[in-house]
Parts: structure tokens; sequence; C-alpha cells
């Protein structure tokens, strides 16, 4: 029993860790200021301009508004992920439910759009606060559906 609660808080601690990195990264990502992160799109867009010209879109700065909200839906997904780990690592842990800590990573978004309010060059939009958290949904809904996959396999394979 001991050593099921190491283990479980040695989990617990690794997504912890793991979150907390995350979100050190989105927000300071959110301090790049406006000039740098449009090259950054651009440069994304430049990847992956033959693949929008392929299904049709041509207009440079649609590409660009679909790059830059694909990152944020993307970024946050990953937040889920991880957030969702340390939900379940958590609850084996400590038997307990992760309403506040899930409430915490919410509002992840929102500071992240007020850390660009005085970012040169940036905006917050509360546009990206929903596509934010849409993608934090879809990346906690995936972490939670493999995880139950996952528990359902037999344990010989």
């Amino acid at each position: 029993m001991e050593q099921h609660c190491d283990s479980a808080r040695r989990s617990s601690r690794r997504w912890a860790v793991a979150l907390m990195c995350w979100v050190a990264f989105i927000w300071c990502h959110s301090l790049v200021q406006g000039p740098q992160s449009s090259l950054e799109s651009g440069m994304v867009v430049a990847l992956l301009r033959p693949l929008f010209e392929a299904v049709g879109v041509t207009d440079a700065s649609l590409m660009t508004l679909v790059v830059r909200k694909c990152a944020h839906f993307s970024e946050y997904a990953m937040l889920g992920v991880l957030a969702c780990g340390l939900f379940r690592a958590r609850r084996r842990e400590t038997g307990r439910p992760t309403f506040p800590a899930a409430l915490a990573v919410a509002l992840v978004p929102v500071v992240d759009e007020c850390i660009q309010l005085g970012v040169p060059g940036r905006s917050g939009q509360p546009t990206d606060v929903l596509i934010d958290l849409s993608g934090l949904l879809v990346g906690s809904i995936a972490s939670a559906a493999v995880s139950r996959l996952r528990s359902r396999r037999p344990s010989g394979r």
C-alpha cells in the first residue's frame, strides 16, 4: 500500500511539473511582441502554403488566420491532455475530485489573453479564449478516451 501511495505521488508530481512547464511555455510565448509573433506565423504559413493551395486557399491573410487560430487550439489541446493526466493521477493519489484544479486550468487562457493586452503589437481577444477553451476540452476528452481504452485492454498485451 505504501509503495502504491509513493508511486501515485510521484506520478502526480511528474504530471504537475509537465503542466506547469506547459503553462509557462504558453504564457512566455504570449510575451512575444507582435512583429516577432507575425514572423513566426509567417514561417509556418510559408511551410504550409502548398497544402493551403492544394485545398484552394490562396489568400495569405486567411492562411495566417488559420495558422494562428490552430496554434491556439493545439497548444491548449496539449494543456488539456496534461491537465487530464494530472487530474487522474491526483484522483488515484487522494481519492478526491479535482474540480478546483480544473477551474484553475480553465482560467489559463483568460490570463494568457490578459498578458497579451500589455505586449506591444499584441491584443487579447475573447474569441481566442473560446478557441483555447475548445482546445482544452478536446484535449481533455481525447486524453480521457485514450485512458479508458487503455484501462479496458487486457493486461497480458
